[in-house]
């Protein structure tokens, strides 16, 4: 008798869990799920016949293949659904920065990099295309004289750093240009660096050298490495490897900072392109690396979407990491 009840209830319940109509799935997601399976059953050449077929990009290693084409058929399934995100980036432009700085072969533990090349490419997120870019050189002041190991690395000469503006000239001149494209407002841009050390090292340690205070804008920002090995997929790798698995070559002068910066940002169009969303993944937080969680990014996001439960309370206290400290030196002691 107790076990006939004990089944009976079983039953009960997973009736209800039959019924209940919160475990529906969701039409679209299903076919989207069914596609993905037959997707990832396909071979490489397959894949780039039906890429070819839907008049999209052929080229590229295979998870990348995949995930082009699975980006592909969820734009088209979700477009069917109004509420839906419409695919469009958190941000009209997106700031593709790579510093160059003096170094040394073997440089002794207490070594200081001085910035020597500024670039910077502004990418229109709405068109997905290149639009503008500041680049200067800089004077170094610590070390003045380049390394024969550092010349060689970025080919950058003597000569060019000799006639060059010391980095608070070149650091106002690249305020001006931010400003003259309206970037310093809120929500108006993201900056994107190949790692986190752009920011979290080079310029942290110059604008000490320099007695700058630490910009609002330089707080947080987008690791391309990131977003590109959780998208695809795949390893973290250098420069180099993320154009080829995606079947683009190196255009210039590998350490040529300016060369560096237009190769990530071809990389940037060609996430977006096949689907990727750039969110902030990283900041500076009292001089030190932090990653930024998923929910503390929808906040920076501006999200339409309600936060979690475990941060309705953060709203208030969140800190604003547009806020510097008047201590010029209080962020660099950490990067050092």
């Amino acid at each position: 008798m107790q076990v006939n009840t004990i089944m009976a209830q079983k039953s009960t319940r997973r009736k209800a869990r039959k019924d209940d109509s919160e475990s529906e799935i969701d039409p679209v997601y299903h076919a989207l799920s069914r596609i993905n399976g037959s997707i990832n059953r396909m071979t490489l050449t397959q894949l780039q016949q039906q890429l070819n077929k839907i008049g999209l990009n052929e080229r590229g290693v295979k998870e990348v293949l995949k995930k082009r084409l699975k980006a592909y058929y969820k734009k088209q399934k979700l477009a069917q659904k109004p509420e839906s995100f419409d695919g469009k980036q958190y941000y009209p432009y997106l700031i593709v920065l790579d510093f160059e700085a003096t170094c040394e072969k073997d440089p002794p533990t207490d070594y200081l990099h001085e910035i020597i090349e500024f670039p910077a490419i502004l990418i229109d997120t709405a068109d997905n295309k290149i639009v503008d870019e500041f680049h200067s050189y800089c004077k170094p002041s610590l070390n003045p004289k380049l390394s024969n190991f550092c010349t060689d690395l970025t080919g950058i000469t003597q000569q060019q750093v000799d006639s060059a503006l010391e980095f608070p000239h070149v650091f106002n001149s690249f305020e001006t240009w931010l400003k003259k494209h309206e970037l310093l407002l809120a929500r108006r841009c993201a900056f994107v660096t190949d790692g986190p050390w752009d920011f979290s090292r080079f310029l942290n340690i110059q604008c000490c050298l320099s007695e700058i205070k630490y910009p609002k804008w330089a707080k947080k920002w987008i690791n391309l490495k990131k977003i590109y090995g959780n998208f695809y997929k795949l390893k973290k790798p250098k420069l180099l490897d993320m154009l080829a698995n995606i079947g683009l070559n190196f255009e210039g002068r590998h350490h040529c900072g300016r060369d560096d910066a237009k190769n990530l940002a071809r990389i940037v169009i060609r996430l977006m392109q096949d689907g990727a969303v750039f969110q902030f993944n990283e900041r500076l937080n009292a001089g030190k690396l932090e990653n930024i969680t998923e929910d503390e990014r929808a906040l920076l996001n501006g999200f339409a979407e309600k936060p979690s439960n475990s941060l309705q309370h953060m709203t208030d206290n969140f800190e604003d990491l547009s806020v510097t400290s008047d201590n010029p030196g209080e962020t660099s002691t950490d990067a050092r």
